[in-house]
């Protein structure tokens, strides 16, 4: 086959999953012996392909294009859609930034708000206008009857979790009958063996402490993590990129303080040092549809604190500590409990072999392959 991978043209931007499911099929399926080219384009030229495989719906305008493109060239189109239900996740994000920069200004003021947001009943303003759970602005509705009629343009959806797939039937009205499922892979070599040693030096940090990797930003909920974790003394380490959003930034340095250590991107070595080094990797994001750094801390042993949000739930199932992310009591003690359980336990053994036998890039390019052979039979 001859095949093109396509995202949006600011996809190198974000440093995100989709960049990495791309490179990473793109090789497996080299290996498989087609023919494979990478683009970031909105508008390729995508003349002499077979097949052209379009990442990330949730850019809208791009994949609009993409698709149009693909369709042009008279190649068969497959997507995916990499998608989660929006108005959660914004809702989610922004509302909880809100009570917690209240919350930075008057602890004893935002003890309500924060129960409000617990219970999803805190009212979110955008512009001149209130917005009740999930979020539904109707821009975002518009948005999504749109990515919908785009995605029905596709032969085959190909999301990353039945959860995913789930989440565009309810949210895009997808209605489509050739789908497959391609679960996120990890590669396991750097983080096996990760000592951590190398980070213990670089940061200075020798004792306890718990990491998220990631972008800091409102989604990943890096802020209410380091709230919950305000009365413990534990350092909390972001490791990610802090320029998208330098007012979100700002917020976590004034809850967290000096146990805040905020680090920019990581090389791999050092990044797998520090997965190795820390007491538990936290990610109570409002948005996953499963967080690759997830699944990299469990690599290395790691205990992982997840969300009941996204769908990674269907990738850490029983083998991670879950929380809610608008709660904060509940991060807290999914922390507390992780890094009590510590490394050795049952729950991080169990994860790190499923994440060995079940989530690696050849399986991902086998269940991708599979659904382009369906797409041009």
């Amino acid at each position: 086959m001859n095949i093109l991978l396509l995202n949006h043209a600011k996809a190198g931007d974000f440093r995100g999953g989709d960049a990495v499911q791309i490179r990473k099929s793109a090789r497996w399926l080299q290996q498989f012996g087609h023919r494979v080219e990478v683009m970031q384009a909105n508008a390729p030229d995508c003349t002499g392909f077979d097949l052209v495989h379009v990442f990330n719906c949730r850019h809208v305008d791009a994949c609009a294009e993409q698709v149009a493109a693909a369709r042009a060239a008279g190649a068969a189109v497959v997507v995916s859609p990499i998608w989660i239900s929006l108005g959660e996740a914004l809702w989610g994000s922004r509302t909880a930034m809100s009570v917690l920069e209240l919350a930075v200004r008057n602890p004893a003021q935002a003890v309500q708000p924060l129960e409000l947001l617990r219970q999803r009943s805190m009212r979110l303003k955008l512009g001149e206008d209130f917005y009740d759970y999930p979020l539904g602005h109707p821009q975002l509705q518009q948005g999504n009857r749109r990515t919908g009629a785009v995605l029905q343009q596709a032969d085959g959806l190909l999301p990353n979790s039945w959860l995913e797939l789930q989440s565009v039937r309810r949210d895009l009205h997808w209605h489509g009958g050739c789908f497959g499922v391609a679960p996120y892979g990890v590669d396991p070599v750097p983080f096996l063996n990760a000592d951590p040693e190398p980070f213990r030096r670089w940061s200075g940090i020798q004792g306890p402490f718990v990491l998220q990797a990631g972008r800091v930003e409102a989604a990943k909920n890096p802020a209410m993590l380091l709230w919950a974790l305000r009365d413990t003394g534990l350092p909390v380490v972001l490791a990610g990129g802090t320029d998208l959003w330098p007012e979100y930034v700002e917020l976590c340095r004034a809850i967290g303080g000096d146990r805040l250590h905020l680090v920019n991107h990581l090389p791999p070595e050092l990044l797998a040092s520090a997965y190795a080094a820390a007491s538990c990797h936290a990610l109570p994001s409002w948005c996953e549809t499963c967080g690759l750094v997830s699944l990299e801390a469990a690599l290395t042993g790691t205990p992982v604190v997840g969300s009941t949000a996204g769908h990674e739930v269907e990738y850490l199932q029983g083998d991670a500590w879950l929380a809610d992310p608008a709660d904060p009591a509940a991060i807290r003690r999914a922390v507390e409990e992780a890094m009590a359980a510590g490394r050795d336990s049952e729950r991080p053994r169990r994860l790190r072999q499923r994440v060995l036998e079940q989530f690696n890039w050849l399986r991902t390019a086998e269940a991708t392959e599979m659904l382009y052979k369906q797409v041009l039979s």
